[in-house]
This record gives structure tokens, C-alpha cells and sequence, in this order.
């Protein structure tokens, strides 16, 4: 199994994270989103899945298990830009619970084997969000990944290939190396899981942006970019 680092809006947290210039993400008390991008390295790989968990303080606010909007290839080769935004219109997406991939039994929706890309996006609360300075992602997830909170790219695996704006639905064509995943059994949440040695850790900085993500326009583009991700 191949290990990825992981890139850190904040503080470095593990030994193989390395720290990043983004700026501090922008958290609201209500219409939160959590967005979250898993490519499988190839159309004949055996496995696909992506789970994460998002906390503050002892708090979770998205889990395994949680309710999410989801798309996959093919039918994702038409999705206008903006979908990592808050502000994005997923009517036509489908209803799922996290995680989503195919085969292993790790995953609480399946989607059909073989597929290249699967998109989600969580929508969640934070009633004390004034008083957050600090969240965690953890992310368990084969082969690639990438993930945005309202708006603002906080994670991506390092075999990833775009460098910038949002990728394309079939970004990983020809690309990265395999990755694993824990492989352990779905659950609504699996509690083991998030004790698997292989999970990204990813500690974020957070400051309080008002009473909902909803009356917030769209961010530029730069907000949301690979290029404002610089490893050292």
C-alpha cells in the first residue's frame, strides 16, 4: 500500500502532511458544505471508495453514513463549474449515504463497478460556529481524492494530477498511482474505521463567517484552486 501526503490548510499534523499558504477556511452557524472528489486510477480497477469525517472540538458534523448528494461518471460530463461552491444547484444528483464507491463492502451506497470519478457534497450545521477556530477531515478512500469546504480546496491526495480550478470529471485517465483503503466493513459510522492506520488526518483553520454559508456569493476562483496549494 502506497501512502499520499496530505496537504494541510493550517497545521501540520502528521508526519507524511505537509503545511500549506491557503488561508483559513470560512465557516457559518447553518448551510455548510462539505464537498468531496474520488477518481479511481483506472476504468479496469477492481475498487473505488471515498469516506470522510469532519469535526470540531469532539463534534461531528459529517460521518460515514451521512446523508449526501452524489454523481458519477458518465453522468458527470456535463456538471457546470461551481460545484464545489456552496451555492450550486445538485437538484439532479443523486441521494446517497457516505461512503460511495463499489466493491469491498465498505461503502453504504454502491455505485457500478468500474466507474472513473464520483462526486458528493454534504450539507451540514455548525451551531457554535463562532467559537471554532480548528475542524478535522479525516478521509479513508481509494485511489485519489480531493475535498472543499465551502468553497475552499482543503485536502488532496499527491499522486493527483490537475494543478489548478476545479478538475475534470475524468482527470484521473492514464494517471495516478493505486491507493488503498482500510477495506473495513460500511457501517453508519463503522467507529473502527477512523482508528485504521492508513486514514488522512488533516487539521484546518477556521474562522467564523456569519449565520449561513447560503448568503455568501460564490467565491473567485482563486479560492478554490490547486496553484493556492504550495508544498515545501
Amino acid at each position: 500500500m502506497k501512502h499520499f501526503l496530505a496537504f494541510v490548510v493550517g497545521v501540520c499534523v502528521v508526519a507524511f502532511a505537509v503545511a500549506s499558504t491557503a488561508s483559513a477556511v470560512t465557516i457559518y452557524t447553518k448551510n455548510n458544505v462539505l464537498v468531496g472528489a474520488n477518481f479511481n486510477d483506472g476504468a479496469g480497477s477492481s475498487d473505488m471508495t471515498l469516506i470522510m469525517q469532519l469535526s470540531a472540538g469532539g463534534k461531528v458534523y459529517v460521518d460515514e453514513g451521512a446523508k449526501v448528494k452524489y454523481i458519477h461518471d458518465p453522468d458527470n460530463m456535463e456538471i457546470k463549474a461551481g460545484w464545489t461552491q456552496v451555492a450550486y444547484d445538485d437538484s439532479k444528483w443523486k441521494d446517497g449515504e457516505s461512503g460511495v464507491g463499489f466493491a469491498d463492502n465498505d461503502d453504504n451506497t454502491e455505485i457500478p463497478a468500474g466507474r472513473i470519478s464520483a462526486w458528493t457534497r454534504y450539507y451540514f450545521d455548525i451551531p457554535d460556529a463562532a467559537t471554532v477556530k480548528e475542524l478535522i477531515l479525516l478521509a479513508d478512500y481509494d485511489d485519489q481524492y480531493g475535498a472543499w469546504l465551502n468553497g475552499a480546496l482543503i485536502a488532496k491526495s499527491n499522486a493527483w494530477t490537475p494543478d489548478k480550478g476545479e478538475p475534470a470529471w475524468n482527470v484521473s485517465v492514464g494517471g495516478g498511482a493505486n491507493r488503498g483503503s482500510c477495506e473495513l466493513a460500511k457501517g453508519k459510522p463503522n467507529k473502527a474505521r477512523w482508528n485504521c492506520g492508513s486514514i488522512v488526518k488533516t487539521t484546518i483553520s477556521a474562522t467564523f463567517g456569519g449565520s449561513s454559508g447560503l448568503a455568501v456569493e460564490a467565491r473567485g476562483k482563486a479560492a478554490a484552486t490547486w496553484g493556492a496549494l504550495k508544498s515545501f
